[in-house]
């Protein structure tokens, strides 16, 4: 059985109003493209209600740097009462979303996830000694690199929603960009 070490558990980023849905989520793929994960998307699904749709988005990333240690970033984000908005920016008419944004971030490391140290007790006292001895420093660089990876992420999400700030012109109902 491989062992899970759980490094950032429930990370929680809300955010109302405004926001890109598209380009959020194109930001974060090339953030995980550019750091080398590959990608797995697990729920993506959505619902639409009379007050606005329901989009639910699981992504996990994950990355081997080697054949025995696997690192893993989990995005849950939850999207409510989404309502697609005109916004103009610069002359140029935008669709942008509005409604309530929820994110969950998780960090875990795995080794020996292709369980290939757990056939007989002799390997896995070999696997265990190993890891307590010779691989420590070596899983620590790799915890490490998942625990920052993981809130360099939480950081460009928060900035890219703080980033796009729009607010509504009294009357007229278009939105601008907010000074």
């Amino acid at each position: 059985m491989s062992e899970v070490k759980y490094l950032v558990d429930g990370k929680q980023v809300q955010y109302e109003g405004l926001f890109d849905l598209p380009g959020l989520f194109k930001a974060m793929d090339d953030f995980f493209r550019e750091r080398g994960y590959d990608r797995l998307e697990t729920k993506n699904f959505e619902e639409v209600f009379d007050t606005g749709r329901q989009i639910t988005i699981e992504l996990i990333p994950y990355k081997k740097p080697n054949d025995y240690i696997k690192m893993e970033i989990r995005v849950y984000a939850f999207f409510k009462d989404l309502k697609e908005r005109v916004v103009e920016i610069d002359g140029v008419k935008r669709k942008l979303f509005h409604g309530r944004a929820e994110f969950w971030f998780d960090a875990n490391l795995y080794t020996d996830f292709e369980h290939r140290w757990q056939d007989r007790v002799v390997l896995y006292v070999i696997r265990t000694i190993t890891d307590k001895y010779i691989k420590r420093s070596q899983t620590a660089l790799v915890e490490e690199l998942a625990v920052r990876d993981c809130w360099d992420v939480v950081d460009l999400v928060k900035s890219f929603l703080n980033m796009n700030r729009y607010s509504v012109a009294p009357r007229s109902g278009t939105y601008f960009i907010g000074n």
